[in-house]
């Protein structure tokens, strides 16, 4: 495996892994490893069912090399062939579940759901060719088992394909007996002139068949030339062209129009800013403005300054005392508020500018903060509209860019050469203007071809030195039927051997002779090949049943031979370092070490785990050869004990390091 790339996998949002020879997917619970190795299942395999799957609805495919000469192939759960397509077509005679081998999901390690994981029936479809002989065996019938075939003669029970046969040859015979009459009855009187005459007829009307084959012949090069040079790539990419085209002056109106929208709306926002400004300057010296002081502090001032000179007058210095306190008290409150006017006055001036130019843009006096704030609202829209309309403008300008370059591409394509945007249409319409002159011609020639009705099968590259004449052809068609009723009616008192034969052939009484005997023929030959395939059937078959009968003596001697070969035996004591190999007593599978043998299914589960796994890697190395695929070992170490692992982790880095991809 190249690459997985999943999406939307259970937890799993998106995700690509890059596979090199050993690799590690690790994390907690629930984020979805075990979904990962069931896609690949989808993916990979024909019949996922072999293991427990969820439901699962994601995306995504399986990249694999090395499977086809043309490269890489991908996968995915609902795409076809699958991997075993693949085998089946190399012819490399793995077995039909090899592929339960290669997976351990879910620290599911067992071959099989017989006690122990494993039993001589899986031995059987791993280790011998049991399971294919059952096969074989299963589709000869009962009645070629009870058959012989002894110094060329078939014997057996009158039934199934021996009765077949036998009938066979009966009708051979009967055909043989008609074929003879034929000879002595049909064969001679004044048929003989008649037919002469016919074969003469058929002569000239067979040259005439073969010059209108020759013709036909000659419509449909001439059209297979016409084809070539009538490219439907080329038909496509001219509409390609000219869509893009015509999209490209649709965006171009469309960015004209825009433009012009743009121009307008800046031009009625065009003071927009200057508004919005004066609007803030408007408002916050209203916010801020300051009122003159009242005549009264005036007043006021002037009646303490009177009374203090009054009351001093008359001897009260105290009285004359407060009076002068308010007269200082009321002369600060007006000289404070005439410095505030003063100070004021810049920005009075300020708003006198604002006035007087708010007069000139707009031909009018400024009444105050509504008119301007009336003014900027019904400029707002178009102010917002212009500015986003020049956002618009910029992104079409790129498109039509982009649409521009692509037009230009796909021209020079088509042209050879870069071609001027004023001359594109000319180069398109020349270019369909030739390829429908083509594609007429195409059609007047079909036309023509199709009046003849002559199938491609009969078509004739030689000139038969005749030319094809529909009159001629017609005239001797005429003939021919004229010649065929006087032989009809020579042969009418031959009624009772058209009779015979017609019940062979299954012909009508009304047929031709020419067309019974020719069917009679065929017939014979139907039969006979029949009767040759029937004897061939039964002999083929009774000779396979010989040579299973002689396999199956040596079936368990293969399942122990291959039980004890170094690549079985080799990764047993590498990942359980005790039990050196492996052996069948019955239908049970007992294991090994230098002191005695157990039963795998009386063994701890993390020592069976560890046998079957060890048994996995040794079967998918021995039926492979020389070959490596992959293993996925979906949590295959969790029930060995700490100070196995380190083993199991040391042999999945052998195995890549041999060649094999480790998942």
């Amino acid at each position: 495996m190249k690459e997985i790339e999943v999406q939307d996998l259970g937890p799993i949002r998106e995700a690509s892994f890059q596979l090199g020879r050993l690799n590690l997917i690790y994390g907690r619970n629930e984020r979805g490893k075990t979904y990962v190795v069931e896609f690949v299942i989808r993916s990979l395999f024909r019949n996922p069912k072999l293991w427990p799957l969820r439901e699962q609805s994601g995306r995504g495919r399986v990249t694999v090399e090395g499977l086809s000469p043309e490269g890489l192939v991908k996968f995915s759960p609902t795409s076809s062939p699958k991997l075993e397509d693949f085998w089946e077509e190399s012819r490399s005679g793995l077995p039909a579940d090899f592929s339960k081998l290669l997976v351990v999901k879910g620290a599911e390690v067992e071959l099989s759901s017989a006690d122990g994981g494993v039993d001589k029936a899986i031995l059987k479809r791993l280790l011998s060719s049991r399971e294919i002989l059952d096969q074989i065996e299963k589709r000869i019938s009962k009645t070629i088992q009870d058959s012989q075939f002894d110094h060329g003669v078939i014997t057996g029970p009158r039934r199934g394909e021996i009765s077949a046969r036998a009938e066979l040859e009966q009708r051979y015979r009967e055909l043989n007996r008609l074929f003879d009459r034929l000879e002595r009855e049909y064969s001679g009187g004044p048929r003989h002139a008649l037919i002469e005459e016919k074969n003469n007829l058929q002569s000239e009307r067979d040259k005439q068949l073969q010059a209108k084959r020759y013709l036909a012949f000659t419509l449909d090069q001439e059209i297979k030339a016409l084809r070539q040079r009538c490219d439907p790539a080329l038909t496509e990419k001219l509409d390609k062209a000219r869509n893009k085209m015509t999209l490209y002056n649709q965006k171009l109106a469309e960015y004209r129009k825009k433009q012009e929208d743009q121009k307008h709306a800046e031009e009625r926002s065009r003071h927009y800013d200057w508004l919005n400004s004066a609007e803030s300057l408007y408002q916050k010296s209203l916010q801020e403005e300051v009122t003159p002081p009242r005549p009264i502090f005036i007043w006021l001032t002037a009646g303490c300054v009177v009374a203090a000179g009054v009351l001093a007058f008359f001897g009260q210095p105290l009285l004359a005392a407060l009076c002068l306190a308010g007269v200082l008290g009321f002369g600060f409150v007006a000289v404070q508020k005439y410095q505030e006017l003063a100070r004021r006055a810049p920005e009075n001036a300020e708003l006198e500018r604002l006035r007087q130019e708010f007069k000139k843009l707009f031909g009018k006096e400024l009444t105050g903060l509504p008119l301007l704030t009336e003014l900027r609202k019904g400029m707002e829209e178009d102010y917002n509209s212009a500015r986003l309309l020049k956002h618009q403008l910029n992104e079409d300008f790129k498109e039509l860019y982009n649409l521009k370059l692509q037009i230009s591409e796909s021209i020079a394509e088509l042209a050879g050469e870069q071609v001027e945007p004023k001359r594109w249409n000319e180069i398109v319409r020349g270019m369909q203007a030739e390829q429908e002159k083509l594609e007429s011609e195409i059609r007047e020639k079909e036309l023509a071809l199709a009046r003849l009705s002559v199938a491609p099968a009969d078509y004739v590259e030689q000139h038969p030195q005749v030319e094809y004449s529909p009159l001629k052809l017609e005239s001797l068609e005429d003939a021919l039927a004229r010649v065929q009723r006087q032989i009809d009616e020579a042969t009418a008192k031959l009624d009772s051997l058209k009779h015979e034969i017609c019940a062979q052939t299954g012909d009508d009484i009304s047929v031709s002779w020419e067309t019974l005997i020719e069917h009679l023929r065929e017939k014979h030959e139907e039969v006979l090949e029949r009767y040759k395939q029937k004897t061939a059937e039964i002999v083929g078959k009774l000779a396979v049943l010989h040579v299973i009968k002689e396999l199956r003596k040596t079936e368990d001697s293969k399942i122990l031979a291959g039980l004890k070969t170094p690549k079985v035996e080799g990764p047993l004591l590498q990942l359980t370092n005790r039990y050196r190999s492996v052996t069948l007593e019955g239908e049970r599978l007992l294991v090994e070490d230098s002191h005695d043998s157990y039963y795998l299914s009386q063994l701890s589960t993390g020592a069976q785990e560890q046998v079957l796994l060890a048994l996995r890697i040794g079967f998918a190395s021995k039926l492979l050869g020389q070959n490596h695929l992959f293993l996925i070992f979906d949590d295959a170490f969790q029930y060995s004990d700490w100070e196995r692992r380190p083993r199991l982790v040391d042999k999945a880095v052998q195995l890549a390091q041999d060649g094999w991809q480790i998942l």
